[in-house]
């Protein structure tokens, strides 16, 4: 490659041996002074290097599980970019102490700044460059949970002061009374479910305490609607709609630890039905002509379990076998209350700074959709700079739709789903530059 690559681990609680695991990618631009990208995947508890070798970064794994092939619209073309493995206990991010593993936002997200000063520690060089923190899904809470307390610290003075400039956050898990009910909005106007099956969770079912069910007006019809919703669509990739679903490997994807609290992210891990090989068998021809690799990540995971690359990337192992990686932790418990808590509180701190904050969004995520994003921006009320329109993308197509507020843009990405620079990397890519260079959509 063009560029230096570092990973390895950083201790952010020595007493407890809490250990975060990142991997790190220099510009292929100009490294000492192109900006510093923070990009966290969600779960909560999945591994950001799905970001990395399947999204955003210079690398993508290729179906043979073996090989890389080069991503033309990676992010480090015009940033450092630096993928986090949090919170510990998530991919190969480790503690000695097992009760780190029961964490929620304000750890997570304290645990990421100290990481970050301990990179800067290690990095200095990139002390001063602008830093931004990206992130998808879950990252919903952890990308603004994390720029609060970056811009707090920076207040209260402490040094060294990080230089934030703002975030870019997608698809992202805010609110769940209008994430969930945008959810099914978004099934029903995609013609997946029916009218009386959208009308029934409607009047039945409140969506501030989706999974479990929980205070529905009538738990029972509520459970009853949701379960058929479910049972309709259950061959549907919930991930981008419109794309083919994994069937060498059915991986649960990084929404699925949502699925406590999530109505689409119960839908998630359930697994297709068999008879729809056949028919992709059938049209296998054209699928390899536009495919997406819907297994991408099972793919991914079979790379990163080998030994020979866990000892190119510094992967401590006590037994001296390789590691075993997975998309999603199955050790970390998450604060289900911090699952169901909104974050407009948050965002109305940070509207009090001076950060630049976009939300984009793929238009065909049937997990955490534009519709649920654009219910819950309107509860802010802010005041409209730039009304609604397109925008258009390198090759001159529209790459989706804008609206700029006070203090906050938004942005669908069309033709993408939940992971928008996996579905979309060229609109995802002219979507980020342009941001963080500070120029019109």
């Amino acid at each position: 490659m063009n560029f230096d690559m570092y990973s390895g681990y950083l201790t952010v609680n020595e007493s407890h041996g809490r250990n975060m695991f990142y991997w790190f990618v220099e510009s292929q631009s100009k490294p000492s002074v192109d900006p510093l990208v923070l990009w966290l995947n969600g779960g909560p508890g999945c591994s950001s290097l799905g970001g990395l070798m399947t999204e955003n970064g210079p690398f993508w794994i290729n179906k043979d599980g073996a090989t890389l092939q080069t991503n033309p619209y990676s992010w480090n073309r015009i940033a450092n970019v630096l993928y986090l493995e949090s919170p510990s206990g998530v991919g190969f991010s480790t503690s000695n102490t097992s009760a780190d593993y029961t964490t929620g936002d304000d750890k997570t997200a304290m645990d990421s700044y100290l990481f970050l000063l301990k990179f800067f520690e290690k990095f200095p060089q990139f002390a001063s460059n602008p830093l931004w923190i990206s992130g998808e899904s879950y990252a919903g809470h952890y990308v603004p949970k994390l720029s609060l307390v970056i811009s707090q610290m920076n207040a209260a003075g402490q040094n060294p002061k990080i230089n934030i400039q703002g975030f870019q956050v997608g698809n992202a898990w805010t609110d769940p009374q209008y994430d969930n009910k945008g959810a099914a909005m978004m099934w029903w106007s995609h013609s997946m479910i029916s009218d009386n099956n959208f009308q029934g969770m409607l009047d039945n079912c409140d969506f501030s305490n989706i999974g479990p069910l929980k205070n529905s007006v009538n738990p029972a019809k509520c459970n009853s609607f949701v379960n058929q919703a479910f049972d309709t669509i259950a061959d549907i990739n919930i991930y981008q709609i419109y794309a083919d679903v994994c069937l060498d490997n059915m991986g649960q994807g990084q929404a699925a630890p949502l699925a406590e609290a999530s109505l689409a992210a119960q839908l998630a891990a359930r697994t297709p039905s068999p008879l729809k090989a056949d028919l992709l068998k059938k049209q296998a021809g054209l699928r390899d002509q536009i495919d997406r690799n819907p297994c991408r990540e099972a793919h991914m995971t079979s790379y990163l379990n080998r030994k020979d690359v866990q000892d190119a990337i510094h992967v401590k192992s006590k037994s001296g076998s390789p590691v075993r990686w997975t998309q999603c932790s199955s050790i970390v418990n998450y604060s289900r209350k911090d699952l169901m808590t909104p974050m407009q509180s948050v965002y109305q701190q940070l509207l009090q700074t001076n950060l630049r904050m976009l939300v984009f969004s793929g238009d065909i995520d049937g997990i955490v959709p534009t519709t649920g994003t654009r219910l819950w921006l309107a509860q802010f009320g802010l005041p409209i700079t730039e009304s609604w329109r397109p925008w258009m993308d390198s090759e001159k197509q529209v790459g989706g739709f804008c609206e700029h507020y006070k203090g906050l843009t938004f942005a669908s990405v069309r033709d993408a789903g939940h992971m928008v620079p996996w579905d979309q990397p060229l609109r995802s890519y002219d979507l980020f530059s342009r941001f963080l260079l500070n120029q019109k959509l």
